[in-house]
């Protein structure tokens, strides 16, 4: 509410706005009790203590499909195992909770005082169809009440307004209508006009995105698939577990901003940077594994510069088996005939010719929340331009981004050898 409240005072200029949608992090999991406080620290999407309660799910619980309405993971991300881990390891904060929610949504309950959420923000505690029906194997393992669930609602439609408990913790003024909002990565791709029509998109923020919108899934595919139900257009997607957070990692170990990694590593040739797996906490699409961890090769050209350059183009290189998979999943004809992971903020990494520029792309070289502070509480219409031109690597650089790539592949599988078969 803090950073709500810095905002609203940054647009005070721009007078009453016409109403608010909040953005936020998803899968975190807020348990907050009848009087809008949180009862216990967020469990951010990035906590991934709940290893055992995931293995619970995986053994005891049927086929995610036909819980949740599409085919969410059972990992230690999600909040099905979040639910788990709580009411193993704070039953008396899970007894004091009157809603389970979203960060967003715990930002909307403070507004309005009501309380809700949007199905695929809550996906595995709800499912993901028409109706958003409680997850009951979810709730029952967990020994929890499924009404504990916020009612589900589109994500664009009115909450309710700003009332005087809402007006006293953030500063907008009373009776402002409050939207029900919606994840971080859906809205990115609603405001590059990913739902305008079917589109290819790479979203940079804390994670890194590759996706489609209008693609129905043609067989199955290690992605996140959104319905037609909880979107305007359906969508597949593979999120990185970090993609800008590799940047943020980076700019800490070399004590420096993150523009000034990425300033770096533009002055670095790509074809001398060491090896990174950008794994720092495990991984999520197409190998949702949180057991792996980033593998940093750096030979002997450990400088500043060769640091921000293999975090920069390493982490553009993660993107690529999601293309990949994509292809698989809704077939090559639904991919544009060049597209590239080669995001904005990357232009000069180089991209394996195997990833099939055309497509949408919105980049932050800092972690998402830096995407929160731009959503607009009425002081500007912020939404992000389209991209006005493509850039295709040349031949050298094609080459070069090949031999990295099979690199990059030759690491996961070693890392993969060594920490044994998937479970």
């Amino acid at each position: 509410m803090r950073g709500l409240a810095s905002v609203v005072a940054q647009c005070a200029d721009a007078g009453v706005p016409d109403g608010v949608a909040i953005v936020g992090h998803t899968p975190s999991l807020v348990l907050a009790d009848a009087q809008r406080r949180a009862v216990l620290p967020c469990l951010t999407w990035q906590d991934v203590r709940a290893h055992d309660e995931a293995r619970q799910l995986q053994r005891d619980c049927c086929d995610p499909p036909s819980v949740v309405g599409t085919d969410l993971p059972w990992g230690p991300s999600y909040l099905p195992a979040k639910l788990l881990w709580t009411a193993r390891h704070a039953p008396a904060a899970l007894a004091a909770t009157r809603w389970l929610l979203q960060p967003k949504d715990h930002v909307g309950f403070v507004l309005t005082g009501t309380a809700a959420t949007d199905p695929w923000s809550s996906k595995g505690l709800c499912g993901v169809d028409a109706g958003g029906d409680a997850a009951s194997p979810v709730f029952t393992a967990a020994g929890a009440d499924p009404g504990l669930l916020a009612p589900r609602r589109d994500p664009w439609s009115q909450l309710g307004r700003v009332d005087a408990t809402g007006a006293g913790a953030s500063g907008l003024p009373e009776g402002v209508p409050v939207a029900v909002g919606w994840s971080d990565p859906l809205a990115g791709m609603a405001g590059i006009g990913a739902f305008e029509e079917p589109s290819a998109f790479v979203l940079t923020g804390t994670s890194q995105i590759a996706g489609l919108t209008g693609a129905e899934p043609a067989a199955p595919a290690p992605l996140l698939t959104v319905p037609s139900t909880c979107a305007p257009l359906p969508v597949c997607y593979g999120p990185t577990q970090a993609g800008g957070a590799a940047l943020a990692w980076a700019a800490t170990l070399l004590g420096r901003e993150t523009d000034d990694v990425v300033a770096l590593a533009m002055t670095a040739d790509p074809a001398a940077v060491p090896r990174f797996l950008p794994y720092l906490d495990g991984e999520r699409a197409p190998l949702w594994r949180p057991d792996v961890r980033g593998v940093l090769h750096t030979g002997p050209a450990g400088t500043p510069v060769a640091s921000a350059a293999v975090v920069r183009t390493w982490r553009v290189l993660s993107a690529t088996p999601r293309i990949t998979a994509l292809a698989i999943s809704a077939g090559p004809a639904a991919l544009p005939r060049s597209w590239s992971p080669v995001t904005a903020d990357a232009a000069r990494t180089v991209a394996p010719s195997a990833a099939v520029s055309g497509s949408r792309c919105a980049t932050s070289g800092r972690p998402s929340v830096s995407s929160c502070t731009r959503v607009h509480s009425g002081c500007a219409a912020l939404r992000p331009p389209r991209c006005s031109s493509t850039r295709s690597p040349d031949a050298g650089e094609t080459a070069t981004g090949d031999e990295l790539y099979r690199h990059y592949l030759r690491d996961v599988d070693a890392d993969l050898a060594q920490r044994g078969a998937r479970a």
